[in-house]
């Protein structure tokens, strides 16, 4: 009786473990099959930007090799940063630039971390540096000094091999919002033009989205935007900018530089641009009387040869050739 008992339990044991290994081959199976499908589309794998990505950069901001740059789209999707290996040799750039956030809050919050002795890039405009626009990367500089621990960089550091090499596990292809949009007969999810990688470096590519297209989307934000938040009178603004000259003099007091930039845009961003914050009366002021170092592609012709499609934003076939640009310029210069 024993004996027979035994083996009902031993049978029992092995088909139910090859219920569980049917199962892992039908999902696994199924998991091949849609992530093909999604190739077959012309979907990429990309790494998915998030608080714990940025703060993963951000952690890595400690000693006078590290090359820090803050901004947005133009360096997020515009710096390459095995250029800035090569330029500067010993370096180790770090990116921080978010898309859509100008980097004031960055900037003061590398100012008030006695750890970060380097160099920083800041990528900012005239209307960047207005005090409305100061607290847009406020939340991800809060995330990293209270939520980042080490479990959440493991945690991080494992979801980037996975991302890097699965095009499913992009949020907006998942499964169910794909079974969503046959229900409700939505279009099919749009072809991403941008990728990321675990560095955060980010690379546009224009051959799968309209250029022109951008560049109305762009300036009907940037008039928007524009009538929303109108230009101080320049006298204001200078003075409201007297505390970023002491968030400079706290890097410098340490061993540390900071350069102001401005990357270069065309038509209509441009002219808007232009026409609400006069170069000679806004950046250029800013730079002279507070003393700082600036760089602004009205003063340069260095990117002459180099097309922005729409009119903001490099392909990143133009990377490696407009980061050597912009560096060996800014090391012509003296600023680097």
């Amino acid at each position: 009786m024993r004996l027979f008992t035994s083996s009902s339990k031993g049978g029992g044991a092995r088909r139910g473990w090859s219920v569980i290994l049917l199962a892992a081959v039908v999902w696994l199976s199924g998991v091949w099959l849609y992530e093909g499908y999604l190739r077959d589309q012309g979907h990429l794998p990309s790494i998915i930007d998030s608080p714990q990505l940025w703060a993963q950069e951000r952690s890595r901001i400690e000693g006078a090799d590290a090359v820090v740059f803050i901004g947005a789209s133009r360096t997020l999707y515009g710096i390459d940063l095995q250029t800035v290996e090569q330029v500067m040799p010993a370096s180790k750039p770090v990116m921080l630039a978010l898309n859509g956030a100008y980097p004031m809050a960055t900037l003061q919050a590398l100012a008030d971390d006695p750890a970060f002795n380097g160099t920083l890039l800041v990528d900012v405009d005239a209307r960047g540096l207005s005090e409305s626009n100061w607290g847009a990367q406020a939340a991800k500089n809060q995330y990293f000094e209270h939520d980042w621990t080490p479990n959440w960089a493991v945690h991080r550091r494992l979801l980037n091999e996975l991302q890097r090499h699965w095009v499913f596990l992009t949020p907006r292809l998942g499964l169910f919002p794909l079974l969503k949009s046959a229900i409700t007969d939505a279009p099919a999810p749009f072809l991403a033009h941008d990728t990321l990688s675990a560095q955060r470096e980010g690379f546009l590519n224009f051959d799968r989205v309209s250029g022109v297209g951008l560049a109305e989307m762009f300036r009907v934000g940037l008039v928007e935007d524009l009538a929303l938040h109108p230009p101080p009178s320049a006298a204001h603004w200078l003075r409201a900018l007297a505390p970023v000259k002491k968030w400079v003099q706290k890097i410098e007091a340490r061993g540390g530089r900071v350069i102001f930039f401005v990357p270069p845009v065309s038509g209509h961003q441009a002219m808007l641009a232009e026409a609400a914050y006069p170069f000679a009366q806004y950046w250029q002021r800013f730079i002279t009387e507070y003393n700082l170092v600036g760089w602004h592609y009205r003063e340069s012709n260095v990117f002459s040869a180099i097309e922005l499609p729409d009119q903001s934003h490099v392909d990143a076939r133009q990377k490696a050739e407009y980061t050597r640009l912009l560096l060996m310029d800014l090391k012509r210069r003296g600023n680097l």
